[in-house]
């Protein structure tokens, strides 16, 4: 028997794709002998190298591989005919076959595709490269950053040091003591804890500073459209387009009401005239009426003449009993009259009740008076026993 040489991993997977896309295309025998031939090949490329011997490959491992391949496609074959058939029934029971019919003009959208793959690859490579020179431009800023703080610690350290050198000899001017180590300890921390605080007030101030920047730059993006368009131009002309299309409906009511206005005198016109007739008729016969209206109008003339005399003697008449009778036709005088009255009866009642208190209080006073005279000859009497006693 002839001497079996090992094929390497990469020969083998070349093998396998090759022979995977040879069934999915259904190409024939020959075409798989031919890439069993392209494959010994570029085994006999990749072994000469190694050894320059002959090179024997087993087909009955290549014929196994390929029999399992043919059965794992078939099963995924029939497993993607299951998911298009379902995915067939879930767009019509959604109502959405046109995603099934073929697409047109397909080639076109390949190559579209394909322009676009290109691109996003191109896009892809120019921001790796942008990346890459941010993070260089990064290194050097953080680098020079270094160098600063490395230099502003060493300056802060010689100040400090300056400082406590010279608080060594100071000499307080109230007690003439010198002044101690711990105390010049205490002011150089209480320094570098308030040169810390400055230090974060400072960072945080410029953060904010730049996040409300940044924020400005936003909100004038989002305020600018396009050039020399703004939103505030925008939804001005929005609120103007919607005066004037309340505007326009206002109109459009008040002219479908005037037209309905229209017809309605049209209508009332025509009746108008159809009276005007049957008034013209009537005017006629209330003409022949009108002599005998004036002939009644002055015998009412005259009896109103009469009327009016026999008036004004009843209004003199009448004059006269009102003079005698006084204040009994005139209520106002007789309601004021009624009104002293009354008043007159209140104000004796109210004087009745004063003269009651006046000598109430005169009585009281009396009494008063008795007993603050005989109080003195009390205190006499209490006295005179004392001196007895």
């Amino acid at each position: 028997m002839s001497e079996t040489k090992v094929i390497p991993k990469k020969t083998k997977s070349n093998l396998l794709s090759s022979l995977r896309s040879s069934t999915e295309h259904g190409q024939s025998t020959g075409s798989n002998s031919s890439v069993l031939e392209e494959t010994e090949g570029d085994v006999g490329q990749i072994g000469k190298h190694i050894s320059k011997g002959s090179v024997t490959i087993n087909r009955d491992e290549y014929l196994h591989a390929h029999r399992e391949l043919t059965h794992d496609y078939q099963q995924l074959k029939m497993k993607n005919n299951l998911l298009h058939r379902r995915f067939a029934d879930y767009y019509k029971k959604r109502k959405l076959e046109h995603v099934l019919k073929p697409l047109e003009n397909s080639a076109d959208l390949e190559e579209k595709y394909q322009q676009k793959l290109f691109t996003y690859a191109e896009l892809k490579d120019k921001e790796e490269k942008e990346i890459h020179d941010i993070k260089t431009k990064i290194q050097a800023v953080e680098n020079q950053f270094k160098h600063n703080l490395e230099n502003a610690e060493q300056k802060c350290d010689e100040l400090i040091q300056l400082e406590r050198s010279t608080g060594t000899g100071l000499i307080y001017s109230k007690t003439g003591k010198p002044m101690g180590e711990k105390t010049i300890e205490r002011f150089l921390t209480l320094q570098r804890h308030k040169a810390e605080q400055a230090a974060q007030l400072c960072l945080r101030y410029i953060r904010v500073r730049n996040a409300v920047a940044e924020l400005e730059v936003v909100i004038r993006k989002l305020e600018t459209l396009g050039p020399g368009l703004h939103v505030a131009h925008f939804e001005q002309m929005y609120i103007d387009k919607q005066n004037y299309m309340n505007k326009i409906e206002e109109r459009e009511d008040e002219l479908i009401k005037n037209r309905t206005k229209c017809t309605e005198h049209n209508q009332i016109l025509a009746h108008i005239r159809e009276k005007m007739h049957h008034t013209d008729e009537v005017i006629d016969f209330t003409e022949g009426d009108l002599g005998d209206a004036d002939l009644e109008f002055l015998k009412a003339r005259e009896r109103l003449g009469h009327a009016k005399g026999e008036r004004d003697k009843l209004r003199w008449s009448l004059e006269s009993e009102r003079m005698k009778a006084g204040l009994l036709t005139r209520r106002d005088l007789l309601r004021d009259f009624q009104d002293a009255t009354d008043e007159v009866v209140n104000l004796k009642e109210r004087k009745c009740h004063l003269m009651n208190q006046i000598t109430k209080i005169r009585h009281k006073l009396r009494e008063s008076r008795r007993q603050y005279q005989f109080q003195p000859i009390a205190a006499e009497k209490d006295e005179e026993l004392d001196n007895l006693s």
